[in-house]
């Protein structure tokens, strides 16, 4: 009691010790308040114990994770609007487990493992997305209707002993949250509800199920699942991996909270200078000539000249960001908060889902092992706008990018291409950095690396069951 009462206090120390402007000063002074959800706080000592650097790149770590984690877990496999009428299917691979969720002939939507009752073959490719009226084995040729019955078994006169009711495609569990489809491969998992705990609650401002996808971008990139999800639950790094970010970003100043196992959030203010350049003394207009190249990365048409530098950088910013999003989806941004508007809100769900929260950043991140490589993954990157009710546009399919590619090549992504590409120069060195190392483990901070503390927790709640 004594060691964790001294923890504690050290923990005080740190949050004390924080570089100001916080989060909740910073939004605290729009004059469009967020919504309460966004004046939260919720965090607390996690522990300092450093983090067996094995677990990034060992067989033995990774075949437990398969088991006890990818086996066991709810995880997002696409989108509704992927797979909008009547045959429309998505196969979601993760690991050896191969996935086909199918929009039935009710409208109603099934998962069902990728595999022929007869020999095993896959009835769709890997990571493939197209129309088929039935699930047909392309060895063969038994198939199955969109509902999961056996429709036809070629020559079978010569199977008597198969028992045709008997014979309907296994189903995986499947549940639906804001236009998101998740999938569990163990039956007896809890609801996805109680799964995604706080989440649906803090979101019901932001109807995700509104949105559609305007892009998705996919790449094996060269590190470990964990260690790519891990570049993404902290701003720490931004000084130095985006440090053309710092004259309107927060990084050493950003929020983090967490709830129960499965989720936690970041949040940095925008339209605000990083505090490790206070002593630059960067001015209002510095800050806004910083943010013209963020507004160009997102919309290349927009007119410098046209911008009045008598604003504040917030207000420049969403006023900005309000005229381009409702441009470009059709939805007033008008009475949606600065915050909403501008902030990088990002939730994470263990474990490997990232939602962004508000309108200005529209990014979904999704991450996966890549097979039984533990020295890569797959990164993908969606873009998802909000739409009014009338449109259905059809869902892109994924660009995969080949491992040596930039990310720019994406152009549907924008200027966000350049930032993932200084995430992937950090990939490559961490992974050969932990495998070179001869320290035990990572050492991580009790704050701004605290979401990376609460995920191996997570992580090791799973492996213990």
């Amino acid at each position: 009691m004594q060691n964790l009462t001294k923890s504690n206090k050290m923990y005080s120390k740190v949050l004390e010790d924080r570089p100001k402007p916080y989060f909740q000063d910073i939004i605290k002074k729009d004059h469009l308040k967020p919504p309460s959800v966004l004046t939260e706080e919720s965090c607390q000592y996690i522990g300092s114990d450093d983090v067996d650097r094995e677990r990034y790149f060992s067989k033995e770590f990774h075949n437990l994770e398969i088991r006890n984690i990818w086996n066991k877990v709810w995880q997002f496999a696409c989108r509704e609007e992927d797979i909008p009428l009547s045959g429309d299917y998505y196969v979601y691979d993760i690991v050896d487990q191969s996935i086909l969720i199918v929009r039935t002939d009710n409208g109603d939507i099934k998962a069902y493992y990728n595999s022929c009752l007869h020999r095993g073959t896959q009835l769709k490719p890997s990571n493939s997305c197209g129309f088929s009226d039935i699930l047909k084995c392309p060895f063969h040729g038994w198939s199955w209707s969109l509902d999961g019955k056996i429709k036809n078994i070629p020559s079978d006169w010569d199977f008597p002993h198969v028992k045709k009711e008997e014979f309907s495609l296994p189903e995986v569990k499947l549940d639906i949250w804001g236009g998101f489809v998740f999938i569990n491969l163990d039956k007896n998992s809890i609801p996805l509800k109680d799964f995604l705990s706080i989440l649906p609650e803090h979101f019901k401002d932001w109807d995700m199920s509104k949105r559609r996808k305007a892009a998705h971008v996919a790449k094996i990139v060269p590190c470990n699942w964990k260690f790519a999800i891990e570049a993404f639950l902290e701003g720490y790094h931004v000084g130095e991996t985006h440090p053309q970010a710092l004259p309107y970003t927060g990084d050493i100043n950003c929020q983090y909270d967490y709830w129960g196992l499965h989720v936690s959030r970041m949040m940095s203010g925008l339209g605000t200078p990083s505090p490790s350049l206070k002593d630059q003394k960067i001015s209002d207009s510095d800050v806004i000539e910083s943010m013209q190249d963020l507004v160009s990365y997102l919309d290349g048409d927009v007119d410098k000249k046209n911008i009045n530098k008598n604003e504040k950088p917030r207000d420049f910013l969403s006023n900005t960001m309000r005229e381009m999003l409702t441009s470009a989806t059709g939805v007033n941004h008008k009475d949606f908060s600065t915050s909403e508007i501008i902030d990088a809100i990002q939730y994470f769900v263990f474990p490997n889902f990232i939602p962004w929260a508000g309108y200005g950043v529209p990014i979904v991140y999704r991450f996966r092992p890549n097979g039984h490589n533990p020295d890569t993954s797959i990164f993908e990157v969606i873009l998802l706008y909000e739409n009014d009710d009338e449109k259905k546009e059809t869902s892109p399919g994924i660009h995969w990018l080949d491992e040596g590619d930039s990310w720019e090549k994406a152009e549907e992504l924008g200027g966000l291409g350049m930032l993932f590409d200084q995430d992937e120069a950090a990939f490559r060195s961490g992974q050969l950095g932990l495998k070179a190392s001869n320290k035990k483990g990572s050492t991580f901070s009790l704050y701004q690396e605290s979401r990376i503390r609460h995920f191996h927790k997570t992580i090791d709640k799973y492996l213990s069951l």
